[in-house]
C-alpha cells in the first residue's frame, strides 16, 4: 500500500506544474496527509474500542477478569516478535525519535514508520497493554507527512511541514481536537512557528477532525453544562498542587523502569519480567487495563463502582471509602503499569495514561472533600481539571492540555481552573525538570536548538 500511495504521489508531482500553484500544492499536500493520518488513526482507535468492549463481555460472562489479565501478554508477545523479527529492531517508538527527525535528520523518516506503529501500537492496546495510542500515531503521522514530502521532492522547511501536519492531523483525529492538535505541535516538535505553517496545519487538522466526526463518533468526549463555582477556587489551587506532585512522581517512576528496561535490553527477560509484572497488577486493578479512558468515561458519569467491577475484592467492599482507596492505588500504578508494558515490547505512550492519572487525581482528591464533610465539589469539574494538570506536567505543554480538554468537554465553561490547575503543576515539574521526557535525551545528546526550549514528552 505504501508504494502504491508513493506512486500516486510521484504521479502527482509529475503533473502538478502544469496545473497548479506550488504554494497551492502545498495545501493539497496538507490535506492529503491530514486525511491519510486521520483515516489511520481513526481505524486504529475503532479497532481498540470494538477488542475493549469484547473484554469487558468476557469480564462480565466470567464474573472475573483473570482471563483478561492474561490477554496482554499475548499482546506482548505479538510487538515484541514484531520489533524484533521483522523490523530488526528499527522500529523506534515514541515521540522522541519524531523531534530527533526534524533536528538531526532533516525531517526524514523511513517509510517503515508510516505502518509499523499502527501494527506493534494496535496489537499491544488492543490485548489491553496498560500504554496510549497517541504517542504511535503521532509518529504513524509525522512519518505520513515526512514521506509524502520525500516522494513530492519538496525542500527541508516543506517537509518539516508536512511532518507536522501529520503530527497534528494525528492528535485532531484522536480527540476531534483540531485547534489543540496544532498547539501540541508547536509546543512539543519546537518547531519555529511561522505565519505560511499556519494555514497547512489548518488544513490538515480541520480534514482530520472532519474524517473523525464521520466515522468515529464513538471518541472520548463528555459535556461539560454545569460552570464552576467561585467558592472552589482555593480546592482547585490545591488540586493544582496535588496534580504537580503526582506528575512528578509519574516522571520519576517512568525514567527509573525505562533506565532498567534499557539495562536490560528488549529480550526474552524484559518480556517475561515486564509482562508477568503487568499481568499481575491488571488482575489484581481491572482499571489498569488498556488506555484507560473507559475508567474516566465511568467516574464522569458518576459510576464509580466500576472501579471495583471484576475484582477479587469487588464482594468483601463497596464503600466509598473503598472505592476512593482503589482509585488512589490505581493512580500511583498507572505509571508503573505503562513503563512495564512498553519495556517489555509493547508499543504505547503517557498521553492517555497522564489523562487517566490526572483525572483519578481529579476524582480522588474531590471524592476526599466531600467525604470528609469539609466542603461539596463537583466531581465532574475536577477530573477534567486534573487530567489537564497531569498532562501538562508529564508533558511540559500546558497550552496543549488546556485546549485539548477544553475541545473534549464541548465548550470553555471550565477555562479558568483549567488554566489554574494546568500552569501550577507544570510549574511545579519545570522546577524539577527543565526537560521533559520527550525532550531529556535530546538535551543531553546536543540536538535542542538552545536552553530557551528547556520549558518544553504520547
Amino acid at each position: 500500500m505504501s508504494l502504491f500511495f508513493s506512486k500516486i504521489l510521484i504521479r502527482i508531482y509529475q503533473t502538478r506544474k502544469k496545473y497548479i500553484s506550488h504554494r497551492n500544492f502545498i495545501l493539497l499536500a496538507s490535506f492529503i496527509v491530514g486525511l491519510v493520518t486521520a483515516l489511520a488513526a481513526v481505524f486504529l482507535k475503532w479497532f481498540i474500542s470494538v477488542l475493549e468492549h469484547q473484554a469487558t463481555r468476557i469480564n462480565t460472562w466470567l464474573d472475573s477478569n483473570w482471563l483478561t489479565a492474561l490477554l496482554p501478554m499475548l499482546g506482548l508477545l505479538g510487538s515484541y516478535l514484531l520489533l524484533t523479527r521483522f523490523f530488526r529492531y528499527r522500529l523506534s517508538r515514541g515521540v522522541t525519535p519524531v523531534i530527533r527527525s526534524i533536528f538531526q535528520n532533516n525531517s526524514r523518516m523511513h517509510k517503515r514508520h508510516t505502518f509499523g506503529h499502527m501494527l506493534t501500537s494496535g496489537i499491544t492496546v488492543a490485548f489491553g497493554g496498560s500504554a496510549g495510542l497517541e504517542a504511535p500515531i503521532v509518529a504513524t503521522g509525522a512519518a505520513i507527512g515526512s514521506n509524502t514530502a520525500t516522494d513530492l521532492r519538496l525542500s527541508k522547511r516543506e517537509t518539516m511541514l508536512l511532518l507536522a501536519c501529520g503530527t497534528a492531523s494525528g492528535i485532531a483525529a484522536i480527540f476531534n481536537a483540531p485547534i489543540a492538535g496544532i498547539i501540541f505541535t508547536l509546543e512539543v516538535l519546537l518547531i519555529d512557528f511561522t505565519i505560511p505553517f499556519f494555514i497547512p496545519l489548518l488544513i490538515s487538522t480541520a480534514t482530520a477532525s472532519v474524517v473523525s466526526q464521520l466515522l468515529y463518533p464513538d471518541r472520548f468526549y463528555f459535556q461539560v453544562t454545569e460552570d464552576w463555582a467561585f467558592s472552589a477556587l482555593p480546592f482547585y489551587l490545591l488540586l493544582g498542587i496535588f496534580c504537580g506532585m503526582i506528575a512528578i512522581y509519574t516522571v520519576r517512576t517512568t525514567e527509573k523502569f525505562d533506565k532498567i528496561f534499557t539495562r536490560w535490553g528488549m529480550g526474552s527477560k524484559s518480556l517475561v519480567v515486564g509482562g508477568a509484572v503487568m499481568c499481575l497488577m491488571i488482575f489484581l486493578f481491572p482499571p489498569l487495563y488498556g488506555e484507560g479512558y473507559l475508567t474516566i468515561v465511568h467516574l464522569l458519569k458518576g459510576n464509580e463502582k466500576m472501579l471495583l467491577a471484576h475484582a477479587i475484592y469487588e464482594s468483601v467492599s463497596q464503600s466509598a471509602w473503598m472505592i476512593l482507596l482503589v482509585a488512589f492505588i490505581v493512580m500511583l500504578l498507572k505509571p508503573i503499569a505503562t513503563a512495564l508494558t512498553i519495556g517489555a515490547g509493547g508499543n504505547g505512550g503517557v498521553f492517555a495514561s497522564s489523562l487517566m492519572i490526572g483525572g483519578l487525581a481529579g476524582f480522588v482528591f474531590s471524592k476526599l472533600v466531600n467525604i470528609t464533610g469539609w466542603f461539596h465539589l463537583q466531581v465532574p469539574g475536577f477530573i477534567i481539571a486534573g487530567m489537564a494538570g497531569m498532562l501538562a506536567g508529564v508533558i511540559h505543554a500546558p497550552l496543549t492540555s488546556i485546549f485539548l480538554i477544553a475541545e473534549i468537554t464541548g465548550g470553555y465553561i471550565l477555562f479558568i481552573p483549567l488554566m489554574m490547575v494546568s500552569a501550577i503543576s507544570y510549574f511545579m515539574v519545570r522546577s524539577t525538570d527543565a526537560y521533559s521526557i520527550y525532550h531529556k535525551s535530546l538535551a543531553k545528546a546536543g540536538l535542542l536548538p538552545d536552553q530557551s526550549h528547556s520549558s518544553d514528552t504520547i
